[in-house]
């Protein structure tokens, strides 16, 4: 990204408007002398990269938000999904109640901010790189400050969100504390003089090195998105959630204490994955003591019972065979059973799924078939299973609870 401010602030200019309308999805030499023709290198430089952050920031940010949404890509990358924001702006509101202001420190281009404005919070955005800071300003119309997420922080604010960067210098994702920036020691500071806020982390993160309070693991429709730290209080009173997030606006939660069962089951007639959510947030537990599912193995994620229960949070299949991991013979099942396109499910790197898939795809019409390659004790076995459609979603039990729309 360009840190040149006065060249991202002449895209809010007609020309640089204009500019952004035509970029094409992918330059080529001769477009890129036709561009230059008119503006410079630097201006189609962020041109472009505005463009390309709108197209992808439509995959998870609102809409209207991406229509003149001024950013860079690392930023949108980083960005809160809007399905997220909305979540989590709902808890502070349950506190603060709607007024409330909230200091965003790290705020980046403003998608936790976009949240807390929908559900009628006053944020302020706080940011060290000046070119975000002035992102933010343009794309929540709301004001911020360029400065240090501590030293700069008001005094007078109800709560606060601060949302870390997870980056080291080779640009990989980091999952070590020490590595985050504001870090740990500077996030005492914080909660010493705001007691109520929340920090937002990788889903990897390890909870026992945290400061006291709620950690929770949120899952965006299956796919694991962020770990949320809540404190003070805005903590609830379990000090670990998991939540799965569908793309319809509903909810699911689980909550309670963190505990990893070691018990192992034979696999029945339905087998049952789990929502990442639950093994991150070490909560299968929790989900156990609520159906009537037991465990395969220690570290599977899979679930298995005689008559398959509908949640929100457990995927189900139903068994076919069991056998030894043997991909002659489970190209034979398969065959049988008119198979054609296989999904392949693994862990722990036991096979390729996409060189299996590749071979295990059959000619048949059966395109719902999924075959789990797992190391259960110290053997490699394949499940062949069928996959079932959930109709319902009563996610039952006295640690569960079902919402439905978010707001």
């Amino acid at each position: 990204m360009t840190d040149d401010l006065q060249t991202w602030k002449w895209l809010l200019s007609e020309q640089g408007q204009e500019a952004i309308a035509q970029m094409p999805a992918s330059m080529t030499p001769a477009l890129i002398a036709s561009f230059r023709k008119k503006i410079s290198a630097e201006q189609l430089r962020v041109a472009s990269e505005t463009s390309r952050a709108r197209a992808k920031a439509l995959r998870k940010l609102d809409p209207d938000f991406c229509a003149n949404l001024i950013a860079d890509l690392p930023a949108v990358e980083m960005a809160t999904s809007a399905i997220t924001s909305k979540y989590k702006a709902e808890r502070f509101v349950s506190f603060l109640g709607e007024q409330g202001t909230i200091a965003d420190l790290c705020s980046g281009i403003g998608g936790d901010s976009w949240g807390f404005i929908q559900a009628g919070l006053k944020p302020i955005g706080i940011d060290s790189c000046q070119v975000r800071s002035w992102m933010y300003e343009q794309n929540t119309k709301h004001r911020s400050i360029c400065g240090d997420a501590i030293a700069d922080c008001p005094a007078d604010i109800n709560a606060f969100h601060l949302d870390p960067a997870r980056r080291i210098s080779s640009g990989t994702r980091t999952l070590e504390l020490e590595d985050y920036l504001p870090n740990p020691e500077a996030w005492n500071q914080i909660i010493e003089q705001h007691p109520t806020g929340a920090i937002k982390l990788n889903p990897g993160v390890d909870a026992q090195l945290l400061p006291d309070g709620e950690v929770e693991i949120i899952s965006e429709s299956g796919h694991l998105t962020q770990a949320v730290l809540w404190l003070g209080n805005l903590a609830g009173s379990q000090i670990s959630r998991a939540t799965l997030l569908g793309k319809n606006g509903s909810v699911c939660s689980i909550t309670g204490e963190p505990n990893r069962p070691e018990d192992s089951n034979k696999i029945q007639e339905f087998l049952g994955t789990l929502d990442p959510s639950l093994e991150r947030a070490d909560l299968v537990s929790e989900l156990l003591e609520t159906t009537n599912c037991k465990l395969v193995h220690p570290g599977t994620g899979m679930v298995t019972c005689d008559q398959a229960q509908s949640h929100p949070m457990i995927r189900w299949h139903e068994v076919h065979e069991v056998q030894s991991w043997n991909r002659k013979k489970v190209k034979a099942t398969l065959r049988a059973m008119d198979a054609g396109i296989v999904e392949v499910r693994t862990r722990a790197g036991v096979v390729n799924p996409d060189v299996e898939q590749k071979y295990l795809r059959g000619k048949g019409t059966d395109n719902q078939i999924s075959v789990f390659i797992y190391r259960i004790d110290t053997r490699i076995q394949a499940i062949v299973t069928r996959r079932v459609d959930a109709k319902e979603n009563p996610c039952r039990g006295k640690t569960a609870r079902v919402e439905g729309e978010i707001g």
